[in-house]
Order: C-alpha cells, then sequence, then structure tokens
C-alpha cells in the first residue's frame, strides 16, 4: 500500500510529502511498520458497564484489558492504548479506530507518551479516526508527542460525533528530549483534525504545523517563551457548552506558569482551546481541571486525575 493512499486526503502538507521516500531498513508496509488498531465499546447488558465489546489490533499496537477503577463513574471503562514498540520510527504509519455506541462512557489514554525518533528519510505518519453514537461520553488524553531532533510527524485525526455526544481531546507537544537538550530540534510537527457530526455535517477543521528551523519560536505571539503546547477540543450539546464557559470563566485562570484561550465552534456546540505552559506537568495539569469541569456539567460527578505509575 503507497503510504499517501492509506492517508486517504490530499490535505498532506508539502513539507511531509517531499519526505515520503522508501527507507533501505525494515521497508514500509512490513511487520511493525503498519501499526492498526480498532475498538468498539458499547453497553453490556447486565452490567450496564462499557465494554471493549470489538478489538483488532496490528503489531505494535493493542490494548490492555478493560478497567473500572473510578469511584465516581463505576460504570466508565478505562482503555490504555499500548505500543510495544520504544516509540514511532521513520517509515511507520499507524491507523487507530475508536468507536463509542449508543451511551457508551469511556476514559481513553495512552501508556506513556508518543516519541517520535530522528529521521535520516522519510517520515512518520498516525492517522486516528474517533465516532460517537447518541448519548456517548468520551475523555481522550492521550500522553504528549515528544518530537526528537530531526523528527517529522504527520498526524491527522478524524471526529464523527452525534450532536448529543460528549468528547474530550487533548493534544500535547513537548519541544523534544528536553533533558538531552533537544528542544525544538525536529524538522516537522504538522497535526490536522477535522470534526463533523453524525449526519456528516462539518462542526470544525484545525491545522497546527510547527517547523520550528524555520521559525522562531519564542517569538511575541507564538509560543511567548512557553515551551509546553497543547489543544483541547470539546464537542457537546450548545446549551452544555454555554455552561461549560461559564465555568471556564468563573474557575480557570492564566498565570506566569501557563496561558490559555479559547473560542467556540461555528455552531457553537464545541470549544477549541489552546494552552502554552512552562512544563508538561503545567499543561496536564490544567489538561485534567478542564476535564473535571465538562464531566462535571455532563455526567454529574467529579474527576481525578488519572496515576500511571
Amino acid at each position: 500500500m503507497d503510504r499517501v493512499d492509506f492517508l486517504n486526503t490530499e490535505e498532506m502538507s508539502d513539507e511531509m510529502l517531499q519526505h515520503n521516500e522508501e527507507i533501505k531498513q525494515l521497508e514500509v508496509g512490513k511487520s511493525g511498520k503498519n501499526g492498526k488498531l480498532k475498538i468498539v465499546l458499547d453497553i453490556e447488558p447486565s452490567s450496564g458497564k462499557t465494554r471493549i465489546k470489538e478489538k483488532e489490533s496490528a503489531f505494535p499496537l493493542s490494548v490492555q484489558k478493560e478497567m473500572y477503577y473510578d469511584q465516581f463513574q463505576p460504570k466508565m471503562t478505562h482503555v490504555y492504548i499500548v505500543s510495544s514498540s520504544g516509540g514511532i520510527l521513520q517509515g511507520d504509519k499507524y491507523l487507530i479506530d475508536i468507536i463509542l455506541e449508543k451511551n457508551a462512557l469511556a476514559h481513553i489514554t495512552t501508556q506513556g507518551a508518543t516519541r517520535v525518533y530522528g529521521m535520516n528519510v522519510s517520515n512518520a505518519i498516525q492517522v486516528i479516526n474517533v465516532s460517537l453514537d447518541d448519548g456517548a461520553y468520551l475523555e481522550f488524553i492521550p500522553d504528549q508527542i515528544i518530537p526528537y531532533k530531526n523528527s517529522r510527524f504527520y498526524q491527522e485525526i478524524n471526529f464523527k460525533v452525534h450532536d448529543n455526544a460528549t468528547m474530550i481531546y487533548s493534544e500535547i507537544i513537548s519541544p523534544g528530549r528536553i533533558g538531552m537538550g533537544e528542544i525544538f530540534d525536529y524538522e516537522i510537527c504538522y497535526l490536522r483534525s477535522i470534526g463533523k457530526n453524525h449526519k456528516d455535517e462539518l462542526r470544525f477543521t484545525d491545522y497546527t504545523k510547527i517547523e520550528p528551523k524555520k521559525m522562531n519560536l519564542q517569538d511575541f505571539g507564538v509560543l511567548e517563551q512557553k515551551q509546553i503546547t497543547a489543544t483541547m477540543y470539546i464537542l457537546a450539546k450548545r446549551n452544555d457548552v454555554e455552561k461549560i464557559i461559564q465555568t471556564l470563566e468563573n474557575e480557570i485562570k492564566n498565570s506566569s506558569e501557563i496561558e490559555f484561550g479559547w473560542s467556540t465552534m461555528t455552531k457553537e456546540n464545541g470549544i477549541l482551546l489552546r494552552i502554552l505552559g512552562n512544563t508538561t506537568r503545567d499543561v496536564i495539569r490544567l489538561v485534567y481541571d478542564i476535564t473535571k469541569i465538562v464531566r462535571k456539567t455532563i455526567l454529574h460527578s467529579d474527576f481525578h486525575e488519572i496515576r500511571k505509575t
């Protein structure tokens, strides 16, 4: 399969297309280079708990068995996406499909950060498709993306969320391996997100293209001297969006360590948030605070930070 056909899109940037070469070691398409994962979640009739109804995977992607440890939402399933690889390498392409059927409740995260290794040739591609049916609720909060020196990463996420469903998604980008002195040494990180409803009507599109070697990310109006950037998408019913915004205005404030802002989507049935921070920990803490507000509004229950150690 051609790597561009895999995307099924004409929107891949020229900067990424010019680095679409075949690689000399383990070739594109060989085992481990095409990671795939599909999970379908529904309500188990007898217990009322959300379960993994169906799953398919291809190395190195998989999921752990669903867990139910949320004291505030005991019927919500917690799912960890796992990669048995140490990270994403040149020529890798991953496809992830997440489907929540009617009224399913889930918190999905990753076992660790998405590490994108440096590349001599080619690039790395990840496509994620997320679908929510009527009444479904999803908190999709993966760990941060860490682009290593000389890496090229393209990610496309397609959301199809029912007008009566709720989804929270966060995307955190680190400047690189800070402990190794790699700060904004990657070639390009190109992120593309598209949101539609169950009628295939457009809700939002969002593009982020970061090329550290071609731009000064510390300039005024770019990252404002911050190193960590994040984006959150909240898709919900219009009246719920209004309540969420009101709570955000009352409870979340900018500080010297972290800054954020938001805008509503065209039909006012969603919120797009941008976050800038000094540390990943600060940004993740704010992501959890915002998730807590959304959950309180939609599910009328509390939310606690997810512990992974």
